[in-house]
């Protein structure tokens, strides 16, 4: 049965983020005792009483407020309640009911959905009391918990049991889907794209650099393939992080990547192509991925008939292994070209679970070392007696030699290009372990 989808609101500062990590069992959300920290919608999953439980974290909410990112903090919560199942307002249990408490309260009542009102940060018994003010909100009974020690949250989920029967909900998450990270340097685009793609307010996107903070999931249908999206933080070099919350939010930009099949690297084609994005993509590669290489803002340039294949060309002369990997030219504002991002995601993650026959490995082998020998070193006469692919997701090609170790790095990278030259493999690493011959 699909999950039903729980969204977590409440005011800057009482404890969502807390409450979502204590649930979901990770530190998925950014926690920070400054205000404000979590700005965009964080999904996850957890588990209670053998029933499974989609949910969201929702940025600080502030309604009276005129800042351009609070503004937007409050359409992400305003989102969060159209798309749950049931909603949790947190509280301040220290602190007085405030405008804000009441507005989201009214909010909540007006939408007719599932509630509980949870009041946080009540540690002990002898702060019990201190709750009955909440009465005031018009909500009814609430429940008294610490998100941080874990006291009573056990009690709020079986409420959470008792207002939400068993029966069929809407299921935002979708199995067997590809996993396309959206990465990149702060500002070139990412959330935009996103957008772009979902056509639907999903990130925050505003002219500030560096608003994504977290990483978000969104979910669509492409070519009869469901596509998992994840817009991730905006990364940097590590000498121009300042402070706890974007060293954290790279960490897990960082984590994306580990858990994704394929990313897509944007670049802004405006400021050019740097040794940044050549770390962000070299980390990708190194990680197995597949990668397609997005040139943003394509729409800034002065262009002529040769530019595209220039700056193409210019991409491949500062990393030539980017010769087998998809370059695309798009304009997000513009809406140039920005579905040949899913269209090409797709093609290439279909070529990372390509699967060799052994049949065919063999016979490429055996031309690859007739057109070119290995070279003779030491006075040993080096040969690839025979080979398979071992794994794909990324492809692994498993070659026996009699002398594996003694393999120059050009006669490796000869094999690799041969390889992609005869087999594709188009915007996926492929690793070559040389084994010895026994």
């Amino acid at each position: 049965m699909p999950n039903p989808t729980i969204a977590i609101l409440g005011k800057p500062n009482v404890g969502k983020s807390t409450l979502f990590n204590r649930l979901v069992g990770s530190g998925h959300s950014i926690v920070s005792a400054e205000e404000g920290v979590t700005r965009d919608r964080i999904y996850g999953r957890f588990d209670w009483c053998g029933r499974e439980f989609n949910l969201i974290d929702t940025g600080g909410y502030i309604p009276s407020s005129e800042d351009i990112i609070e503004n937007q903090v409050r359409l992400q919560a305003e989102i969060a309640v159209n798309e749950a199942d049931m909603v949790i307002l947190l509280v301040d249990g220290r602190s007085p009911i405030t405008t804000s408490d009441q507005y989201l309260a009214e909010q909540i009542q007006k939408s007719e959905k599932p509630y509980i009102l949870a009041v946080n940060k009540i540690d002990e018994l002898k702060m019990e009391e201190s709750a009955f003010d909440f009465y005031e909100l018009g909500l009814g009974e609430f429940y008294t918990l610490s998100a941080q020690n874990n006291r009573r949250v056990g009690d709020m989920l079986d409420g959470v049991m008792a207002k939400l029967p068993e029966k069929d909900f809407k299921d935002e998450h979708v199995k067997d889907c590809v996993n396309l990270a959206i990465v990149g340097m702060p500002n070139v685009g990412k959330s935009s794209l996103m957008n772009g793609l979902l056509q639907e307010e999903k990130s925050i996107v505003t002219p500030i650099a560096g608003t994504t903070r977290d990483s978000i999931d969104s979910f669509l249908r492409y070519n009869k393939q469901d596509f998992r999206l994840i817009d991730t933080a905006g990364l940097r070099k590590k000498s121009k992080i300042t402070g706890d919350i974007e060293f954290y939010s790279t960490v897990r930009t960082f984590r994306v990547i580990q858990d994704c099949d394929l990313a897509a690297v944007l670049i802004d084609g405006d400021k050019g192509f740097d040794n940044q994005d050549k770390d962000i993509i070299r980390h990708v590669i190194d990680s197995g991925k597949g990668l397609v290489i997005v040139v943003n803002k394509w729409d800034l340039l002065e262009k002529d008939t040769h530019t595209q294949k220039e700056y193409r060309l210019d991409i491949i002369g500062q990393y030539p292994m980017l010769a087998y990997y998809p370059i695309l030219f798009i304009s997000v504002a513009h809406n140039l070209r920005t579905r040949e991002v899913l269209k090409t995601s797709l093609e290439v993650f279909k070529e990372r679970q390509r699967k060799l026959k052994t049949s065919d490995v063999n016979d490429f082998i055996k031309k690859a070392m007739a057109y070119h020998s290995p070279p003779i070193l030491k006075g040993k006469n080096i040969t690839i007696k025979y080979g398979a692919q071992v794994h794909h997701s990324p492809p692994i090609f498993a070659l026996f030699s009699n002398h594996p170790n003694d393999i120059p790095v050009q006669y490796k990278r000869y094999l690799e290009n041969s390889l992609r030259d005869n087999f594709g493999f188009n915007g996926v690493p492929i690793k070559i372990s040389f084994r010895e011959n026994k």
